[in-house]
């Protein structure tokens, strides 16, 4: 199978090169090479979401496909973030089938794995087999060992707090305890004077075109974020500076400023030192903005500047008209 993927990936590599030469004034430089765009980064990890993995074959093999580029990255990446639905209904079956994905690739040196709405449906909504199924392929998969669905880690020095819901919901719940810990982890990690990224499978509130790209009949204003919480995790998040919030949930491809008005929304939203960025869905068609799955972005952390990168993973191309600059302050 291995070699199976890398022809595909070599095929499409032919007729995007080809293309290249033609769209990349429009969708940017699809043949850089994946080193960083300069010599004194930081951290540099790739981020996804929406995998929505099941019991397909097919879908299994397009993961593979993805994790293959970052492992073939000139430069290794320092972590890779999967930014919640890992499945699509949180079955055992489908855990199993995410860990299959990930057993033949190191894809980075590090692993961080994010709780969404999907992972929280086994069976008929039992939440409690869906975080004990949560909990144990973290460490199966990132070799990472949690006793709740949110917690933080270090990557190069760099703090990382990972939200996750509480119930069964499409929208999110972070109780009380949950909330307190990470104002708590927030001021702790405020400390060392870097960005603090935070991985929350939903967005806040009215953020990137919600409700609007939320796409149902009859939506109330807050339809598609966390929910009844955002103002809350909202309030705590911009009381920092340089934080980093990574978020999925609402399956927009990538849409810049320029875009803004065609599409609705852009995939990433700054508010002062506050930023969103709002990932594309990995294993679905994206039907809004940059049509395509298998995407997401790179992060490039440096002293001074953050450089998000579109990348296809599954095609192993860069879509450069859709990076992103990050000043630090």
């Amino acid at each position: 199978m291995t070699t199976f993927i890398t022809f595909i990936k070599g095929l499409v590599s032919v007729i995007l090169t080809v293309l290249n030469v033609f769209t990349g004034f429009i969708f940017g430089d699809f043949t850089a090479d994946t080193k960083p765009l300069y010599d004194d980064c930081r951290l540099n990890f790739a981020a996804v979401s929406d995998i929505h993995m099941t019991d397909e074959q097919a879908r299994v093999d397009m993961l593979k496909f993805g994790l293959q580029d970052m492992q073939n990255s000139d430069s290794p990446l320092d972590l890779i973030i999967g930014a919640g639905d890992l499945t699509d209904h949180g079955e055992p079956e489908e855990w199993a089938n995410l860990e299959k994905a990930f057993a033949d690739y190191t894809p980075a040196k590090n692993i961080i794995l994010a709780q969404g709405n999907h992972d929280t449906w086994t069976g008929d909504d039992d939440y409690t087999l869906s975080r004990e199924l949560f909990i144990e392929y973290n460490e199966k998969i990132a070799g990472r060992e949690i006793d709740e669905v949110y917690y933080s880690t270090k990557v190069n020095g760099y703090t990382f707090i990972v939200l996750g819901s509480e119930e069964d919901h499409t929208y999110a719940y972070f109780s009380d305890t949950q909330l307190d810990w990470l104002a708590n982890e927030m001021a702790i990690a405020s400390q060392d004077g870097l960005p603090i990224f935070v991985v929350c499978h939903w967005p806040l509130n009215q953020t990137h075109g919600l409700p609007e790209t939320w796409g149902e009949d009859d939506m109330e204003p807050d339809d598609g974020g966390i929910g009844d919480q955002s103002a809350r995790v909202e309030e705590i998040l911009k009381s920092y500076e340089n934080v980093i919030m990574i978020t999925g949930h609402i399956h927009s491809g990538f849409s810049n400023d320029r875009q803004e008005d065609i599409n609705g929304y852009v995939s990433i939203e700054s508010d002062g030192s506050f930023h969103s960025v709002n990932l594309p869905s990995y294993m679905y068609m994206t039907m809004r903005g940059r049509i395509a799955n298998g995407t997401g972005y790179t992060f490039e952390v440096y002293d001074d500047t953050v450089e998000i990168r579109a990348r296809s993973y599954s095609a192993g191309v860069w879509y450069t008209d859709y990076n992103y600059t990050i000043e630090l302050v």
